[in-house]
């Protein structure tokens, strides 16, 4: 069975509702043999069976009616009503039924007759057929049957050899990994970090500090050091032909501006040597006060004093730095605590300027970081024992040659890592400076903060903050060379 579409007539009539309208016509052609199947609902419409006609009292359907034109650019397949115009410019192919005139029909020739009962099909308009090839002389029109749709086998997973091999790889491996994996538990567990902690604890620990280490410390440094190399574009523009490396913002620290009549950049180089030898200065003061209080904890007070001293250590740093440093510059000020009590006592006339000289900037950094140095000198002294110096003391040894040929060679490593901390965090120190520095004061750090936030040049603050980390790597050498140490003994402090 075939069912053939038609859009109705534009105007079919007022009754219709809508301008387009689509009509059924069911072509039932009669195999030779076989009687019509019946339609229910349907009125029967039986084409080209050499003169058939509609069933007497059975209204016949007639798609296309009265002048209905069909749609433009489309073939027009319609029973031959006599009153049907076909589409300008394209062929109408109308079965021809019986009884109902068809407008000029011309055969096509065919090579032979169809058995009586088949489907008679006319052609109107030849003129506006396709040409056909050359050598061939017929048209043919094949209608077929809709075939049904191929069911396609669903993917049914694993099959049973793949799960066999699978099951028979996994029982010959196994014991090689499992023999493996029992070497490697040896291993890891002779060593005394895991043979101490336990193999969770350490597999935690390692796991955390490897990560904390990489993510937080090494990635970061490598971004910036990429940074430094490179020219400071817009977004728009990084990525493109003109983000290449270059060695222009480490020029610029050395050299100044392309073209300046200057030699070098003596203002950025000033205050670099500055920060430097201010940095090493604030930790000889941090270790000449420390000292002294770390090895009074460490070998002569004990139990409850030795327990109150550190509660008087440590309860000041419970305050943010910032509140810290906006309280010594109140100490310092004009009508401060400081120049109040030294006016009354009758020293200075007339109020000192402790920011201009950095006096106050010196002592917010040494203060700052007290407890870096403090720490790492008990932690060494506290190991010695105290038996060395009462024998020192009994070959009549001076407390001065008790302290530099007993006391400070064992305490190198705290020694080392306490002045190693001070250092890296006064010469990257920036709130202190910011708050305590004077008007012609500047940090080295003040101008890597002015080319990242108000230049707007982070390749060039990246490149003045590597070199700085650079030259702070360099002094944990010197310190390492000079006190004999490896970087183990100084991270055990």
């Amino acid at each position: 069975m075939n069912n053939a579409e038609q859009p109705a007539a534009a105007d079919a009539g007022p009754e219709l509702a809508f301008p387009h309208q689509l009509a059924q016509l069911q072509i039932t052609p009669q195999l030779p043999g076989a009687p019509p199947p019946p339609s229910p609902g349907m009125p029967p419409i039986t084409p080209g069976m050499g003169g058939a006609a509609p069933s007497p009292g059975m209204p016949a359907i007639t798609p296309g009616m009265g002048g209905a034109t069909p749609s433009p650019g489309m073939p027009a397949i319609t029973p031959g009503m006599g009153a049907t115009t076909p589409s300008p410019g394209m062929p109408s192919i109308t079965p021809g039924m019986g009884g109902a005139p068809a407008p000029a029909p011309v055969p096509v020739p065919s090579p032979a007759a169809k058995p009586s009962g088949g489907l008679n099909i006319t052609i109107t308009n030849p003129e506006q057929l396709p040409a056909l090839p050359p050598g061939q002389t017929e048209l043919k029109l094949v209608i077929q049957p809709d075939q049904p749709a191929v069911a396609t086998q669903a993917d049914g997973g694993l099959g049973f050899w793949e799960v066999f091999i699978a099951l028979v790889a996994a029982l010959l491996i196994a014991p090689l990994l499992q023999r493996e994996a029992g070497k490697w538990m040896s291993l890891v567990s002779a060593i005394d970090f895991v043979r101490k902690n336990g193999l969770a604890i350490s597999t935690y620990l390692v796991t955390f500090s490897m990560g904390w280490i990489v993510f937080m410390i090494v990635l970061p440094q490598l971004n910036m050091l990429d940074f430094s190399f490179r020219f400071s574009l817009p977004p728009s523009e990084v990525g493109g032909p003109k983000d290449v490396y270059t060695l222009k913002n480490y020029k610029y620290l050395i050299f100044g501006r392309e073209g300046s009549s200057e030699t070098f950049n003596m203002l950025h180089l000033a205050v670099f040597l500055k920060t430097i030898i201010a940095s090493v200065f604030v930790t000889a003061i941090n270790f000449a006060m420390c000292y002294p209080l770390a090895y009074y904890m460490a070998q002569s007070v004990k139990g409850g004093s030795q327990r109150l001293l550190f509660l008087c250590l440590l309860l000041p740093f419970w305050v943010n730095e910032i509140l810290r440093a906006f309280a010594f510059k109140l100490i310092f000020a004009e009508q401060g605590l400081i120049n109040t009590m030294l006016i009354g006592i009758g020293i200075f006339d007339t109020p000192f300027d402790f920011f201009k000289a950095d006096i106050a900037l010196y002592t917010g950094l040494t203060y700052a970081y007290l407890l870096l140095m403090i720490f790492p000198l008990y932690n060494a002294i506290e190991s010695l024992d105290h038996n060395q110096i009462e024998a020192a003391r009994d070959m009549g040894a001076s407390w001065t040659k008790i302290h530099l040929r007993v006391v400070m060679p064992h305490a190198k490593p705290g020694i080392a890592s306490g002045c190693t901390m001070v250092f890296m965090l006064s010469a990257g120190a920036l709130a202190a400076p910011q708050i305590l520095g004077g008007p012609s004061s500047l940090w080295f750090t003040q101008i890597i903060q002015q080319w990242y936030n108000t230049g707007g040049n982070w390749p060039q603050g990246s490149a003045y903050a590597f070199v700085l980390l650079v030259v702070c790597i360099i002094f944990v050498q010197i310190m390492m060379r000079v006190f004999k140490v490896s970087l183990g003994e100084i991270a055990q402090r």
